[in-house]
């Protein structure tokens, strides 16, 4: 069986290799941009204000990923509890914000432009994920340990809720998303659904934190290779051909 170390060292090469392939996207400025828009009720609408480079955010993604691995790689972040079993604090602490991010940039491509919704988005992304720290902490009790996974698991549906909302009304107004983001929409989805199965299971005895590790590593990874995909299905549709 590979070890632990050489797990994290495999994923945090695979998680920079990614990155540097967005970050080159965005370099030659062949990523979109994504406008971020504020709409005052009481004042005139101040429109588009900004705008996020998809790839160059995707990239931070990546390289969240790959500096927690390779710290990991290094032996750090393996905080034991009482009963021997690592949580992978920091690697759950990652997915946390991993899952902000992406989030973030999903509702973006399904339309979602306010930029109140989508800290928002953001916020209940992260956060959400962020109880599975909790989660971990109190793994020796079940039925302590189920309360935040139960809450994390609530909130994590409402972003996604908002993401579905605006790609039915983008169909129903006959101007939805791009064929291969609403394809992708739902694969990042199966692959966060994943993660929390992941660690569902781990909680309950029913899997091995090493294998715990695995999943989260391949998950992270499937989610960073989508969000290239993306990068380049967008700004080069030949590309893919």
């Amino acid at each position: 069986m590979i070890s632990s170390r050489t797990l994290h060292a495999v994923s945090a090469a695979a998680h920079l290799l990614v990155a540097i392939a967005l970050g080159a996207l965005a370099a030659a400025q062949a990523s979109i941009l994504l406008p971020v828009a504020l709409s005052v009720p009481a004042a005139a609408s101040i429109g588009v204000f900004a705008s996020v480079d998809f790839a160059a955010a995707a990239a931070i993604v990546l390289l969240i990923g790959a500096a927690v691995h390779a710290v990991l790689a290094l032996g750090l972040g393996l905080v034991r509890d009482s009963g021997g079993r690592a949580p992978r604090s920091l690697q759950l602490v990652a997915f946390a914000q991993s899952s902000g991010i992406t989030l973030f940039l999903v509702a973006q491509l399904n339309g979602v432009t306010e930029v109140g919704a989508l800290i928002l988005v953001y916020a209940f992304g992260g956060g959400a994920a962020g109880l599975l720290w909790l989660q971990a902490r109190e793994s020796d009790d079940r039925l302590r340990a189920r309360w935040p996974f139960s809450f994390g698991a609530g909130l994590a549906v409402v972003p996604w809720g908002i993401v579905a909302l605006y790609q039915v009304v983008g169909l129903v107004a006959g101007d939805p998303p791009a064929p291969i983001v609403r394809v992708l929409t739902v694969l990042i989805l199966i692959v966060v659904a994943l993660a929390w199965w992941t660690e569902r299971r781990w909680q309950l005895g029913l899997t091995t934190a090493h294998r715990a590790s695995v999943l989260h590593a391949a998950l992270s990874l499937a989610n960073g290779v989508a969000l290239l995909v993306l990068a380049v299905g967008l700004a080069r549709p030949s590309a893919l051909l």
